[in-house]
């Protein structure tokens, strides 16, 4: 189990790598692996060290969150951490069921979250591969393959007013965001 936990973990880190922007990947090469201070890689990347320390921030919390199985809000347009979760939460439901100790609401709830991120993949496949030019389609799409956009560069790319691009956004994650009751799993 703990080896499974540990693959698991490594998983989602890498996710967490993969989907930063190539900024952010630098930071996270020179903090955690080099051990740099947040002096010398702020002088590299032109950046604060205080701006450097909320980054870090948010990566801790945000890898915090998928570790234990709850996908950040903002993460819902990355398809590369859905399928992480989804991988994670098979392997582990598969292991305690087969050779594990459980308590069932345990893993019903384990069961739940599979099927809850399943359903999201479902949505992010089905807009990935729709030929829709709705607007709304097109937002999703565009926000789904650059998950780092921001709202700002949705609104200049799509030349679409900023209220059409987060309306739409906020709909999608109201309506497939399945933990409205995790603030504290929201990262910024």
């Amino acid at each position: 189990m703990r080896c499974l936990c540990q693959e698991n973990n490594d998983m989602i880190v890498a996710a967490v790598i993969a989907d930063a922007s190539p900024e952010e990947q630098i930071f996270l090469y020179d903090k955690f692996r080099l051990n740099y201070s947040f002096v010398k890689i702020g002088m590299e990347l032109h950046i604060h060290p205080n701006g450097l320390q909320r980054w870090r921030d948010k990566f801790l919390l945000e890898i915090s969150a998928l570790m234990n199985y709850y996908l950040p809000v903002n993460s819902i347009f990355s398809q590369n951490k859905v399928e992480v979760m989804i991988f994670a939460l098979e392997r582990i439901i598969t292991f305690l069921e087969t050779y594990g100790r459980y308590e069932v609401k345990f893993l019903d709830a384990l069961k739940l979250k599979l099927a809850v991120y399943q359903d999201l993949l479902f949505i992010i496949k089905q807009i990935l591969h729709s030929n829709s030019e709705v607007i709304g389609v097109k937002i999703i799409r565009t926000k789904i393959l650059n998950p780092n956009i921001t709202l700002e560069d949705l609104t200049h790319r799509l030349k679409v007013s900023h209220t059409t691009v987060n309306k739409y956004v906020q709909y999608f994650q109201q309506k497939f965001y399945p933990f409205t009751d995790t603030k504290s799993y929201s990262t910024k």
